[in-house]
């Protein structure tokens, strides 16, 4: 009969053991699984943002500049506080000049505002749906004011960086 007390408290140490060490490896694998689907969530964010310099223009201290979604999110005024907005030109000085632009409501030197949300620019057909945010295929015009004015004949460039990686540039003549 001792033998078979002894035979059940080492089955039952035995399974017991065995159920813990099965869930910890349950646990290690769903943790495993977790940081994968967190990844692939990532790059499914990083392929789906696109944003395109459509042109550059600048007047005085003024640079107007046209975007278009070319992704498949969409950008309401919190995402588009985070893009940045870097322009380089060379002033009437002759100086070369990096400015980065922050996102304003109003505009200021420095910064940077939206001005208007098309569904087409060139066709001068403004957003009728979900107004105020900028969803695919639509188009943008934001301007930022910078510090100095472009040099005249001289040729400056427009970045734009969005927070999940979609980055543009274009030229601009003044």
């Amino acid at each position: 009969m001792g033998s078979a007390a002894v035979s059940l408290i080492a089955f039952a140490v035995v399974f017991a053991t065995a159920f813990t060490v099965m869930g910890d490896v349950i646990s290690v694998n769903l943790a495993g699984a977790e940081a994968l689907r967190a990844s692939w969530s990532e790059a499914e964010t990083l392929s789906n943002s696109s944003v395109k310099v459509v042109s550059a223009s600048s007047a005085a201290t003024d640079v107007d500049i046209v975007i278009e979604n070319a992704g498949k999110l969409k950008y309401a005024e919190p995402e588009m506080a985070g893009w940045e907005v870097i322009v380089r030109y060379e002033d009437g000085g002759g100086v070369e000049r990096t400015e980065y632009l922050t996102f304003a409501d109003s505009i200021a030197t420095g910064a940077w505002v939206v001005q208007q949300l098309y569904l087409d620019y060139n066709g001068a057909a403004t957003e009728i749906y979900e107004l105020g945010i900028l969803n695919s295929q639509e188009e943008m015009v934001i301007r930022g004011r910078l510090t100095n004015s472009p040099g005249v004949s001289t040729t400056g460039m427009v970045t734009i960086v969005s927070p999940e990686g979609g980055r543009s540039t274009a030229l601009f003549t003044s």
